[in-house]
């Protein structure tokens, strides 16, 4: 008897003794604590927080495709991916945004009217490009990097040897220039001289003569330049007239300027003045900003007297070779940027136009899909 209970209890102490070690070899499995499953609801994505309300005065505006731009004005800068039907603040400030490089969505530069140039990284934040040689008049981008600055004083400056280092550049007097890529136009203007167009196909390292436009009178003339490739445009613009005439003439080279044609102007007065060949449609109108291409040019123009058609684009398809005065028309004449503000354009292929400016100290959006034809507001 007691030889079977020592050897039922061996038997115990064996199987206790097994348990164990097989326990803590991870080979049984511990009794499973009562569990209550919550179905867990994954994080819903962010809302953009879209611009709503009424638009400070606009001055800039760039649009890299037909879905994503910007616009700029005073104390802000905004963007869309959706071709305007929303617009998300990416930069809110005290002073007024005047012009816009962006290379692409999440990068670009902005510069303020007190000659400030603003860099935006990644996205996120807007921070001051430190370094700079003095108050900034206009900026240009080669690839992602400014490529070129205008201070005030006229002088052209391009990034130095050593990061944060600015080079001066001649020609000196420069008042407009426009730069794609490495290939860059500058019209400078002396005191008292006429207007010289000047060429770059070294990203500034060295400029030549280009062009001397052929003009009545030495000063009191105002440029505008647009390239692409090898085409590059050219507005001038005269002080001289009247309250409501304004001298203008355009020019365009399509082989990196070994030929300019004067290709439109508009006289002091109809029949006489500096540019008798002038289109007799074209008579009275005030010219403004320049945005153009390869074959593709628009300006804003004014011509008084009508207010339903107070301000226009003139706009070529053809290289310059012809040119219409396009009203705009589809939108209430109050809707309008006026045109003695600034006003900002841009087009993308395909015949959208973008204009933005100011009326009564608000800002403006106008856009047409049909190039300059019809216009519509853009309300935010």
């Amino acid at each position: 008897m007691k030889t079977m209970r020592r050897t039922a209890l061996w038997h115990v102490i064996a199987l206790m003794t097994a348990g164990l070690v097989l326990q803590g070899c991870g080979t049984t499995t511990a009794p499973k604590a009562q569990t209550t499953h919550h179905h867990q609801t994954p994080p819903a994505a962010a809302t953009p927080q879209y611009f709503k309300g009424a638009l400070p005065a606009l001055d800039a505006v760039q649009f890299l495709s037909q879905n994503q731009g910007f616009v700029a004005g005073q104390g802000i800068v905004l963007s869309t991916s959706d071709g305007g039907q929303h617009w998300t603040r990416i930069y809110q400030g005290t002073g007024t945004i005047t012009d816009l490089a962006f290379p692409g969505a999440t990068q670009g530069y902005a510069l303020t009217s007190g000659g400030q140039v603003l860099a935006w990284q990644g996205g996120t934040q807007w921070e001051p490009v430190s370094g700079l040689p003095g108050s900034v008049s206009g900026l240009w981008l080669s690839g992602t990097s400014i490529a070129e600055l205008l201070t005030s004083q006229g002088t052209l400056y391009r990034p130095g040897p050593t990061a944060g280092s600015w080079q001066a550049e001649s020609p000196r007097g420069v008042t407009a220039a426009s730069f794609d890529g490495a290939t860059g136009w500058a019209v400078t203007q002396a005191t008292g001289a006429a207007p010289q167009v000047y060429l770059t196909q070294n990203g500034g390292t060295s400029w030549s003569l280009s062009y001397s436009p052929k003009v009545s009178g030495p000063s009191g003339w105002t440029a505008g330049l647009s390239s692409s490739a090898g085409t590059a445009w050219l507005l001038l613009t005269s002080s001289a007239g009247q309250v409501e005439h304004q001298p203008y003439v355009a020019y365009v080279t399509h082989d990196l300027g070994q030929e300019w044609q004067e290709i439109l102007g508009a006289p002091l007065f109809a029949d006489q003045g500096m540019y008798p060949q002038a289109p007799s449609s074209l008579y009275g109108l005030q010219a403004g900003p320049l945005f153009a291409g390869a074959q593709h040019a628009y300006f804003v123009s004014w011509k008084p007297g009508n207010p339903s058609d107070v301000l226009a684009i003139t706009a070529s398809s053809d290289g310059g070779q012809s040119w219409q005065q396009l009203p705009v028309q589809g939108v209430a004449h109050a809707a309008t940027p006026y045109f003695f503000h600034p006003i900002g354009i841009a087009a993308v292929p395909g015949g959208t136009i973008w204009l933005v400016g100011s009326r009564s100290g608000s800002g403006t959006m106008l856009v047409s899909h049909d190039g300059g034809s019809t216009w519509q507001v853009v309300a935010p």
